[in-house]
């Protein structure tokens, strides 16, 4: 048993002692190859070490230098951000000489607008420094001489974005000159009647300029009013009697118009007593009762001139006496474009007015204005028997006549009222009659519409509606109505007072300042106080 333990025990030793060899070859195997790697790895440093000395004898600031810079750019590009790209917007400018011209900036960065950021703008030898406001946007105002410039505009940028350049062209051009005219220096004025003023506003070259405001200043007030197409600034006045300086400017702060002004004097010319009154024939002259008319409210006699080659001169004027004592005023009533019984035509057959035609008939009323007392002339057949259509631009004859004819009156009778009849039919004026309202009621102080509707075959409400259109289209005329006081041409017998009253107060209703009745001799006593 002893034997067995003991073989046991020594073989066990034996394979202790085998393992232990076996362990110690395998260490010692690996300790010899880690020994050569090492010794190949040094051989390597050995090398480079030795390569690195050799370039470091030769230039060693180089190399130092560059290591330097290796660490430091291995630095930067862990903390540098990359800058947004800036960019300045301004388009170029065209401006005004005497006028400010603004020079519009823009700043962003990647479309986004940079707020108060310094922008400096170099411009004519001098240099601006503005700062963006919250939409990124400057705006540099400047006053220049006729030229062009550039703008030099900069942005040096920051830390977050980059800098920016941009350049503006500057154009400045000469201002343009205007100047305003005096539209119509023969309009009539009248106290009681709303009359046309106008001025017309040009440039250098004689362009109209619409659409711009002019001021005008009289009797202590202002108007602004703007300019039509065709240039024309229009006020209506109603003042008393009496001289007034009208005032009127043309002023723009802004490019391209230089301002401009002028002033005019007007004379407004007495009221009239209300328009009610009767046409009276030559003949009937001697026979009409004064007394019994004036009564009964009668203001107004239009006697017609061949009084005169009946009665003479001294004979009318005697009559003219005894109406004004009773507190009428006598016109005399004058036929223009129908002589003889026959029309004459203003404008012969190449288009041109008859001045001497019409220059006569303008001497002729003259001399009937110079007849002691008379108060007013009236012109009757101042248009064309319906023919004006074969005519370009008709009118222009009887706007001559109504123009030259008033003004050469008033230089002998100052106060002298003057007035025309006008036919009833508002859209035949110009292609029948050649009769432009709109331009003789400047002249005139009455204009007569022979509302004749007994002729016309009308209703009495026609003679409101008719009335009214003639009201709207005066440029400061009073409108007095002339009445059938007969029932039509084809019917001599009188209207009854009742229906002559009742036609009166539609005229009236229509706007009218009064109403003239057709004619003394085949008319009722109208009882004009009830009108």
């Amino acid at each position: 048993m002893k034997k067995i333990f003991l073989l046991a025990i020594f073989t066990f030793l034996i394979l202790s002692m085998t393992a232990v060899s076996a362990d110690d070859n395998l260490m010692a195997s690996a300790y010899e190859n880690a020994i050569y790697e090492e010794q190949e790895i040094l051989s390597e440093d050995q090398a480079i070490y030795e390569n690195k000395e050799e370039i470091i004898a030769e230039n060693p600031t180089d190399a130092l230098l560059e290591d330097t810079a290796d660490n430091n750019n291995n630095e930067e590009e862990e903390i540098v951000e990359e800058k947004a790209n800036s960019t300045i917007i301004s388009s170029d400018v065209k401006g005004y000489e005497s006028f400010t011209t603004t020079i519009s900036i823009k700043l962003t960065a990647n479309n986004t607008s940079l707020s108060s950021k310094p922008i400096q703008i170099d411009l004519n030898g001098i240099t601006y420094n503005k700062t963006t406001d919250a939409n990124g946007e400057v705006k540099l105002n400047v006053k220049l001489n006729k030229g062009i410039y550039y703008a030099e505009i900069t942005y040096l940028g920051d830390d977050l974005t980059s800098e920016a350049s941009e350049t503006c062209k500057v154009t400045i051009a000469s201002p343009i000159k205007t100047k305003l005219r005096i539209g119509d220096k023969y309009i009539n004025y009248r106290q009681g009647s709303k009359c046309l003023f106008y001025v017309k506003l040009l440039d250098a070259k004689n362009n109209t300029l619409k659409n711009q405001k002019v001021t005008i200043k009289v009797a202590g007030k202002s108007y602004t009013v703007l300019t039509n197409s065709l240039g024309n600034a229009k006020i209506y006045l109603n003042l008393k009697k009496g001289t007034y300086k009208v005032k009127y400017y043309f002023y723009k702060k802004d490019a391209p118009y230089l301002a401009s002004n002028g002033s005019f004097k007007i004379k407004v010319k007495p009221k009239m007593t209300k328009g009610n009154g009767y046409w009276l024939w030559s003949n009937h002259m001697k026979k009409v009762n004064l007394k019994s008319l004036a009564k009964r409210g009668t203001k107004h006699i239009f006697l017609h001139v061949h009084a005169i080659a009946i009665y003479g001169k001294s004979g009318v004027a005697s009559f003219i006496k005894k109406a004004h004592k009773r507190g009428i005023k006598v016109h005399l009533w004058m036929q223009v474009c129908y002589r003889g019984g026959k029309w004459v035509r203003p404008i012969d057959k190449n288009n041109k007015i008859k001045y001497s035609f019409l220059n006569k008939r303008i001497r002729e009323a003259k001399s009937y204005a110079k007849i002691k007392g008379v108060d007013g002339i009236h012109f009757d057949y101042v248009r064309f028997g319906g023919t004006a259509h074969l005519y370009k631009d008709p009118n222009r004859a009887v706007n001559y006549f109504m123009k030259k004819a008033s003004t050469e009156v008033r230089k002998v009778k100052p106060n002298c009222i003057v007035s025309a009849a006008i036919m009833p039919e508002p859209s035949a004026m110009t292609s029948s009659f050649g009769q432009d309202v709109s331009t003789m009621s400047r002249y005139a102080d009455v204009l007569t519409p022979m509302e004749y509707k007994g002729n016309y075959n009308k209703k009495r409400a026609w003679l409101t509606s008719v009335t009214k259109k003639f009201v709207s289209q005066s440029n400061g005329a009073q409108i007095w109505v002339g009445l059938q006081s007969y029932h039509s041409d084809k019917n001599a017998k009188k209207l009854s007072h009742t229906a002559l009253l009742k036609d009166a107060k539609a005229a009236m209703k229509g706007g009218a300042k009064g109403v003239l009745l057709f004619r003394i001799g085949i008319s009722c006593n109208l009882n004009f106080k009830k009108v």
